[in-house]
């Protein structure tokens, strides 16, 4: 089976003030919390993180599967998480809980698309309810998804 190296960055929409938010690496009790960024007074319009995954053909299916210490799932539902904190004064976040981003969508054209020089897939979720309070558990993302991104 061929491997390659597939860059994504998810972005939050409208985070709301007050939390941090991070991306858990690793799985269970050794999985590890990566350097957070925090939404302050100000407000930010969007918190964005990258990384990596491994890509390659399912076992069972033509589809692509994603692997790397970011994915969490079984196979044909992989995700991952990014994790949810409330601020504190000169200390780190008090982790509240985390949402589900689905790896699902993305096909073989959008892999090998950005797989092209300076492309990568990008998807945003609302990472704020209504009342303001973030936004835990599974997600649905944005417009129609991950999409196909050319690096600025």
């Amino acid at each position: 089976m061929t491997e390659s190296t597939l860059k994504l960055k998810i972005q939050l929409v409208d985070p709301p003030v007050g939390y941090a938010f991070c991306l858990q690496r690793g799985k269970g009790v050794k999985s590890e919390r990566l350097d957070h960024l925090e939404v302050d007074e100000d407000g930010k319009s969007s918190v964005e993180f990258a990384f990596d995954v491994t890509v390659r053909a399912a076992r069972s299916r033509p589809e692509p599967d994603f692997f790397g210490p970011f994915t969490q799932g079984t196979p044909g539902r992989r995700f991952f998480y990014v994790c949810i904190g409330r601020v504190q004064p000169d200390s780190v976040p008090r982790w509240e809980g985390r949402v589900k981003v689905p790896l699902s969508g993305i096909d073989w054209p959008m892999v090998n698309a950005a797989n092209k020089a300076s492309c990568f897939l990008l998807a945003r979720y609302r990472a704020s309810r209504s009342d303001g309070q973030p936004v835990y558990a599974s997600v649905s993302l944005e417009d129609e998804g991950w999409s196909v991104q050319k690096e600025s």
